[in-house]
């Protein structure tokens, strides 16, 4: 066991607030977080205004938000507004500074963040949705945007100075709160008044959660900043589990146990050619060789793992044509009642758009559908499908998806022709 001293006995100013520190640690067993034994805090903040900067900044975006899903990259006036709306909110939370944390938040915190639920799945194959049905549980935390830590944001991160880490990582965060994935629900926190905004309260509570962790061994402290921040500014720092979705965070499954053993994943396949065919209708410039790589990579470790206790694998056909079988298993495997609020999928609590990639006529948001709602015209080449059978048959025959074999000289002739372009891609 191993005491980790937080901060020195005395008092640090941050803005507005004051907090006195008493010198305390917390300890850790392994990656169980314990809450620290003692903090004071002087009086909280008296009455301020909202800076009248924060609304303004909000309406011009929201003005710049789509009404419907966006099948482009958003525009520059959309990216820069969002940009200097964060900025505001931030500058903002930094005058307030971080937010006190009552003994209660930090035991309650702390507890949380020793208990994640990762879900895992390529691009495409229903993760989303499987995120959203777990949305409105309450003993559940569940992120409304993508993790991206271990994917995404933590290489960035590593590239700029420890003093700037919190900020960009904050910001990047307000403006998910704000649009998630540049279709509806936005905002969601809510709106900001003159006199108090959701996002500054988020962002003074990662400063107070990000000044608590940095010093913990777990190499993803920063996300769980993340998570302890949003839990608390929506009232569910209490819940049993949070929750990430993040597609192929199964290429890292080994580091995620190894840092969390007791971590809970949720793995969602789908039959590979509806998988293609999705992403080729969302992304028309995706790569194919990408788009097969990771396909075939999370497959393997959907079969490798499958048997372990802590893996629950998920089939994207059989959640949309029997969601209250698959539902009753997600409560059981996670040791959660199974509320009605399940039945429905939402996104921080608003209703989320139906599952489908293509137009499927207009469905009530929230809606699930079964798999004959969900036409799929043909949208895949010959090429497409040779590749697709020649690369991922083995893979997906393991997981019972039947695709098509083709001859071995053939199946040998595109796998070249695959090794081929990546050398080529690689070069480049």
């Amino acid at each position: 066991m191993q005491l980790l001293s937080l901060y020195p006995a005395g008092v640090i100013d941050y803005g507005k607030t004051i907090l006195l520190i008493i010198r305390f640690g917390f300890h850790s067993t392994g990656n169980v977080y314990r809450a620290p034994a003692v903090i004071k805090q002087l009086p909280v903040f008296p009455h301020y205004a909202m800076s009248s900067e924060i609304t303004e900044a909000e309406q011009n975006l929201d003005a710049l938000l789509p009404a419907k899903r966006l099948t482009t990259s958003p525009p520059a006036e959309l990216i820069n507004a969002a940009k200097a709306w964060a900025d505001i909110v931030w500058d903002e939370a930094g005058q307030l500074g971080p937010m006190p944390l009552s003994d209660e938040t930090l035991t309650s915190g702390h507890d949380l963040a020793a208990h994640p639920v990762f879900i895992f799945g390529v691009h495409r194959s229903g993760t989303t949705l499987v995120r959203n049905i777990l949305d409105g549980h309450p003993d559940l935390v569940v992120l409304p945007s993508e993790g991206t830590y271990y994917t995404n944001l933590e290489a960035k991160l590593k590239t700029l100075p420890e003093r700037e880490r919190m900020a960009f990582l904050g910001k990047e965060w307000l403006r998910r709160l704000a649009n998630p994935i540049n279709q509806p629900p936005y905002w969601l926190l809510g709106r900001s008044t003159d006199i108090s905004s959701p996002y500054v309260n988020f962002a003074r509570y990662l400063m107070a959660w990000w000044a608590l962790l940095k010093q913990n061994e777990n190499t993803q402290w920063p996300h769980t900043a993340v998570v302890l921040a949003y839990a608390s500014c929506t009232n569910n720092i209490g819940a049993k589990f949070w929750v990430d979705k993040t597609p192929v965070n199964e290429r890292y499954i080994k580091r995620i146990w190894r840092e969390m053993p007791s971590a809970q994943i949720i793995h969602v396949v789908r039959d590979p050619v509806s998988i293609l065919a999705s992403r080729k209708k969302m992304e028309p410039g995706v790569s194919l060789r990408g788009v097969l790589r990771d396909m075939k990579m999370s497959f393997t470790v959907a079969a490798e793992y499958a048997a372990d206790p802590r893996l629950m694998l998920v089939r994207y056909e059989e959640l949309c044509d029997d969601p209250q079988k698959t539902i009753k298993q997600l409560a059981s495997f996670l040791h959660i009642d199974e509320p009605g609020i399940l039945n429905r999928a939402t996104v921080a609590g608003l209703p989320a758009q139906t599952n489908s990639s293509f137009d499927n006529g207009d469905y009530p948001p929230g809606q699930i559908l079964k798999a004959r709602q969900r036409q799929q015209p043909d949208t895949l080449s010959n090429t497409e499908q040779q590749f697709l059978k020649a690369y991922i048959s083995k893979a997906a025959a393991k997981l019972n998806y039947p695709v098509e074999h083709i001859g071995l000289l053939h199946k040998y002739y595109f796998i070249l022709r695959y090794c081929f372009f990546v050398l080529i891609d690689n070069k480049h």
